[in-house]
């Protein structure tokens, strides 16, 4: 195994350590030895541990149609901003009777003071009803949200027929404003619905970019998607192999940390798109290890997302 693959598993189980330590134990902050992961903040490797996460499945486990599910899965992905969906939508969005003058209003009076999108990924700047404030992309949003009601039933037919890695390019092909890799975090809320599709999140693949860059690191070359999509497969096959050098070389115990939720897909290890999204991480990480110019979200104990 490579040096940098072994440093990608252990900064996993670092950061897996700090959640353990909060939530498991009820340690007192600082959660780690690791002077970077008291000082940054960093996303769960566990995605569905993730604040942002846990606010759209905690809905989308609830008995609600596949239609109404779907619906906020998007709106919600869009905006991918707790405050946004729970304070000014009310937590659930009824496609029925989504109202988009009354939401405009609201949305425009929150945007005076605060943000209303998270700034994790970006989202296409491109108006989606250019002949109506073109360049308020919280209105275009609203707007393509609203014609998208009368495709929900559509858009689930065409997923539940097609292959998983087919369900990204149906989510480009039927939602206005959402590229491959928005479709892929659409149609990993998705795989939490129970009702919407019946495969899970080890089933398809959309490498980031933030991840694409991790890879780049850990085999110190500019990889080609292809390459980039059969790395993090490797990895998410290396796993065990990974976590027992790990134990071995440092005693660091994974199956004393990890997240113990038998109905995870990934069982005892990441699922693949875990291990994407841990990538995406263990880049941050790196930059900020290296002294290299990283995006830094500083955080305080008490503010630590879950």
């Amino acid at each position: 195994m490579m040096n940098m693959e072994k440093a990608f598993f252990e900064f996993v189980y670092d950061r897996q350590q700090v959640w353990h330590n909060r939530n498991m134990l009820k340690l007192p902050a600082p959660w780690s030895k690791d002077e970077i992961l008291q000082k940054f903040r960093f996303c769960n490797v566990y995605r569905e541990l993730d604040g942002g996460t846990l606010a759209i499945t905690r809905y989308l486990r609830q008995n609600f149609t596949p239609e109404e599910k779907l619906f906020n899965i998007i709106a919600y992905r869009f905006f991918n901003r707790r405050d946004t969906i729970e304070n000014l939508f009310g937590g659930f969005l009824n496609p029925d009777t989504f109202d988009v003058k009354a939401l405009e209003k609201r949305l425009d009076a929150q945007k005076q003071e605060g943000k209303l999108f998270s700034n994790a990924y970006l989202i296409t700047a491109y108006a989606y009803k250019p002949d109506y404030r073109p360049h308020d992309k919280h209105v275009q949003v609203l707007f393509m949200l609203n014609d998208i009601r009368a495709k929900l039933r559509h858009i689930i037919d065409r997923l539940q027929s097609a292959l998983p890695q087919e369900g990204i390019d149906i989510i480009v092909q039927e939602v206005p404003m959402a590229g491959p890799f928005l479709a892929g975090q659409i149609l990993l809320d998705a795989t939490y619905a129970g009702n919407i599709i019946s495969y899970s999140s080890n089933d398809f693949l959309i490498v980031g970019p933030g991840a694409h860059w991790g890879l780049n690191i850990i085999y110190n070359k500019n990889l080609t998607a292809r390459e980039a999509d059969v790395k993090c497969r490797h990895l998410h096959a290396l796993q065990k192999e990974g976590f027992a050098e790990l134990k071995k070389t440092t005693g660091k115990d994974w199956n004393k940390i990890r997240w113990q939720n038998p109905a995870y897909c990934g069982g005892e290890f990441l699922s693949l798109h875990d291990v994407q999204n841990s990538l995406c991480e263990f880049r941050k990480y790196r930059r900020l290890k290296t002294g290299e110019n990283a995006k830094k979200r500083y955080f305080t104990p008490l503010s630590l997302a879950m």
